[in-house]
């Protein structure tokens, strides 16, 4: 194992969360009411996404680390998958959303971090007035947003996906790494590309690439090595079901 590894580093991560419920059985048939498969339940899996597949992902790719955790009750946004247990396909997506409340400033510990990381699904949690908090505290942030208006994010390094890079603006000042899917990404005018894997499932594949582009980069502070591991961890996510950590051992196998 790297001995740079073994480094203690002090990290605040914070963002939204959800509950992920994957309903595994076989659709053996058509419906007589309508002509959509009949789910046939075999068996039922609840893990936790969003920041909380970020959380799990990096305290995995850097035990040592003392983490700072701040999210909401990950039960207010939940996401039901129905997975055909044979073929490993998704048959429908259901989603519940409730309100989310604003994170209390009070909440957050004022201190010096090596890095701060936020997930942002823009759903209320994290504010304008949140993000100015963060930045006082001047420890580099890294950020996964969706939100479209950049501009409060203006310092950060900031990763998307090529669909919402299209859609975000007043994005001048942020450090973009846009992820495009099984092409890898693309940072500061070169492209990065990724392993070929067959993809199974790419739900929590931007946590991983989120936790691990952290994870390498406290290491070496190089953005672009740093990249190059997300990559490689964010490809091995994808040939998973439902959201996935990696171990220890596998994201220092895939460090570049």
């Amino acid at each position: 194992m790297d001995t740079q590894q073994q480094n203690q580093y002090n990290v605040l991560i914070l963002g939204d969360s959800c509950e992920d419920v994957y309903i595994f059985g076989e659709c053996p048939r058509l419906s007589s009411e309508a002509p959509v498969p009949v789910l046939e339940q075999k068996k039922v899996e609840v893990k936790f996404g969003m920041v909380a597949n970020v959380k799990s992902n990096f305290e995995n790719m850097s035990p040592k680390s003392k983490v700072n955790y701040l999210t909401h009750n990950p039960k207010l946004s939940t996401k039901t998958r129905f997975v055909d247990i044979r073929s490993g396909q998704q048959v429908m997506r259901h989603d519940i959303l409730q309100k989310i409340p604003e994170i209390d400033i009070k909440d957050i510990p004022k201190e010096k971090y090596d890095a701060i990381i936020i997930s942002d699904y823009d759903m209320g949690f994290i504010s304008k007035k949140t993000i100015d908090f963060l930045k006082s505290i001047n420890s580099p942030i890294f950020v996964d947003t969706k939100k479209r208006n950049l501009s409060c994010y203006s310092g950060c390094v900031v990763k998307i996906n090529e669909f919402e890079e299209k859609k975000a603006y007043n994005k001048k000042g942020c450090d973009l790494i846009v992820t495009v899917g099984s092409k890898g990404a693309k940072w500061s005018g070169k492209k990065y590309t990724t392993d070929v894997v067959e993809a199974h499932d790419v739900c929590g594949a931007g946590d991983v690439f989120l936790a691990s582009l952290v994870a390498r980069w406290l290491e070496t502070k190089n953005l672009e090595m740093s990249i190059k591991t997300a990559n490689k961890c964010a490809s091995l996510s994808v040939t998973k079901i439902g959201c996935y950590s990696l171990s220890c051992q596998e994201y220092e196998d895939l460090k570049i």
